[in-house]
């Protein structure tokens, strides 16, 4: 290694400090080697792994700096993917894309880096893995697993599906061998689904474990521990002084200290001993690497950054943490999180608390107890003076507003969205960005026309700084909204324009298609889907659209060659075409199965009855044919769009 190499590696901090552990800093990560090699070779042996454990305790260093460098190492003819994430890309206009599954579609896209996710929305994840090549294993993970505990009505009926379709892949992909992350209730609630997989917990380090931890990532530098010094170091780490509210003291020891902790209090040591000082001594440790000053720095860190995030004042904060988590003798306390609040606090506090280390809930009976995460913290806290909350960059906004819209926070993911929007000196693109997660928090939220303010904003900011793709994407989410609100004219010269940027795109030219679909110009959304099709002969959605108008437009046969050919599990409306085809052809009584099956599915649904309606009409059942069009031209998820609105109420009229 030559001179500037050696100075950079010496330089550069052996302890990550609250941040985990990447996958480049396997030569820094100590003291869990049994546990990387037991996991990496239970994760090559079964078809279902689970890593659990509490917040802080090390399972994304685990995995990144123990596991996966041993599987690597490890692995010839198979495919070890990126790390999953279920919050991918939340920038990303997502009224952009037909309708989806947010978890499926972020857990894709962080397999796929760089791959556009038009090309991957209408994959499952089944669909998924046959598109990968390997003739081995398929090394897949999900961490964390944890934002799968959103509460709001949508995620919760996106997480029913997604946890399916993890299954549906399991049960059909042999390659695939996956392992998931997460604290005790996801991994349970995604157990329930997946089954019981092999399961090991990541617990505290021991004592011996911990000093490996402390000392060993010193080899790469010019320092090193001397005279016991490390063990003096985690032996304070792990001994509590617990002082009652009458001024009693007495010193508990443990045999375990939590990972999180243990960082923190080595990176403040690392920063703050001099560059003269080489063998580091008990007195060094003592001048140099107080654990209480850390720890209390530390608490007061995390306090003033929640504080920040969530507009609540600093010495509110602490009070509450004081009066809840410890009791008037020194020790450990505990608060249940209700349905909105634990102790008074919204439990988005106490949650962003347990994401930075300070709490750790527990589940009891079915409910979530929360508490510090070691009575180790209980002394610092107290020392915690006033702190003013902490100024949160941009960046950090738009990353709480994208973890918050993962969650189903959305008045959380709208209010620091709009913070970074407004900040100072910030770049044409970040702007476009932060237009772009409120669009997506408004489409959410079922604020149509909020959302196209925000989208075209943020075209506008992505047209500045010259990102014509994103532009596209914008205009392309303009359009669909448009079309929601039966503005479909409108709807069809944004995406015109959005083809115009990407003439290459598949995706916005199928929207397109759809546009002149809805405006009842069907030979030439046909014309449009023949086009993609040449290019992308097992385009689902494209083969989706073409089969159900060229169904609509009499061309049965045709629309059987592309219907039979796209899965219509959960597509009500491709079922409902299939049975109007059926008709055309005269195969009265297949139809009517296809046709009751898709009406109890999509009862609804515009489009599904308006195919019902024209079936029946022609198998002779007006009175049935009739019925179905009224409900049709009165159906809102989705509704027709105003031409074919019209279709309806003249089959009502009984006009053919």
């Amino acid at each position: 290694m030559g001179e500037v190499g050696l100075m950079s590696k010496m330089a550069r901090s052996p302890y990550p400090g609250p941040q985990p552990f990447q996958q480049t800093d396997g030569d820094r990560f100590f003291g869990r080697a049994s546990e990387a090699l037991m996991l990496a070779e239970w994760w090559r042996q079964c078809r279902l792994t689970f890593v659990v454990g509490q917040a802080g305790s090390g399972k994304t260093s685990l995995l990144q700096a123990g596991i996966l460098p041993v599987l690597d190492r490890a692995q010839a003819r198979s495919a070890v993917l990126p790390i999953g994430r279920l919050a991918y890309g939340s920038t990303y206009p997502t009224a952009a894309l037909p309708e989806h599954n947010p978890y499926t579609l972020g857990l894709i896209r962080s397999w796929s880096p760089g791959e556009n996710a038009t090309r991957l929305f209408h994959l499952t994840v089944r669909e998924y893995f046959q598109r990968v090549t390997a003739d081995g294993i398929i090394f897949a993970a999900i961490d964390p697993a944890d934002e799968l505990l959103a509460e709001s009505g949508p995620r919760r009926a996106y997480r029913r599906r997604f946890l399916e379709e993890l299954a549906d892949a399991l049960g059909h992909e042999p390659r695939l061998h996956l392992l998931i992350i997460g604290r005790h209730e996801a991994i349970d609630m995604v157990a329930d689904t997946l089954g019981n997989g092999a399961r090991h917990e990541v617990t505290a380090l021991t004592l011996p474990t911990a000093v490996e931890a402390v000392s060993k990532p010193l080899v790469s530098t010019s320092k090193t521990f001397v005279n016991g010094a490390a063990d003096a170091f985690v032996t304070d780490l792990g001994t509590t002084r617990v002082v009652a509210s009458e001024g009693t003291e007495r010193y508990l020891t443990h045999d375990h200290v939590e990972p999180a902790l243990l960082q923190v209090a080595c990176a403040r040591l690392w920063d703050a001993i001099p560059a003269s000082v080489h063998s580091i001594s008990i007195r060094d440790i003592r001048r140099y690497g107080d654990i209480d000053d850390a720890l209390t720095a530390h608490c007061a860190m995390v306090i003033a950054q929640v504080a920040g995030e969530h507009n609540l004042p600093v010495k509110r904060l602490s009070s509450w943490l004081l009066s809840n988590f410890v009791t008037e003798f020194g020790t450990l306390g505990k608060a249940y999180e209700g349905i909105t609040t634990t102790a008074s606090m919204p439990n988005a506090v106490a949650r962003a608390l347990e994401d930075r280390h300070l709490l750790v809930a527990r589940l009891e009976s079915g409910a979530r107890w929360y508490e510090l995460i070691s009575d180790r913290l209980i002394e610092p806290l107290r020392q915690v003076g006033d702190v003013r909350p902490a100024p949160i960059d941009a960046a950090g906004q738009l990353r709480a507003a994208e973890h918050a819209l993962t969650i189903g926070d959305l008045q959380l993911a709208e209010q620091h969205a709009t913070e970074a929007m407004h900040a100072p000196a910030i770049s044409l693109r970040f702007r476009a960005e932060a237009c772009s997660l409120l669009g997506n928090v408004s489409y959410e939220g079922g604020k149509p026309e909020d959302a196209e303010a925000h989208y075209r904003e943020a075209a506008r900011s992505y047209g500045a700084a010259g990102d014509s793709r994103a532009v596209a994407y914008a205009l392309t989410a303009i359009g669909r909204l448009l079309l929601m609100q039966g503005r479909v004219a409108e709807a069809a010269d944004e995406i015109y324009a959005a083809v115009a940027r990407v003439p290459g795109d598949l995706g916005i030219q199928t929207e397109l298609a759809q546009a002149l679909w809805e405006d009842d110009k069907g030979s030439a959304a046909v014309a449009i889907l023949n086009d993609v099709l040449r290019v992308d002969g097992g385009n689902r959605i494209a083969l989706r659209a073409r089969g159900e108008i060229l169904a609509y437009l009499g061309e049965a046969r045709q629309a059987m060659r592309d219907l039979d050919r796209v899965t219509i599990q959960g597509q009500p409306s491709t079922r409902a075409a299939r049975g109007l085809a059926l008709a055309q052809l005269g195969e009265q009584r297949a139809a009517r199965r296809e046709i009751e099956d898709a009406v109890a599915e999509g009862r609804h649904s515009g489009p599904v009855l308006l195919y019902a309606a024209r079936a029946f009409a022609l198998g002779g059942d007006e009175s049935a044919a009739q019925e179905h069009a009224r409900l049709a031209s009165d159906a809102t998820d989705p509704p027709l769009s105003p031409r074919h609105r019209e279709v309806a109420r003249h089959l009502v009229a009984g006009d053919r």
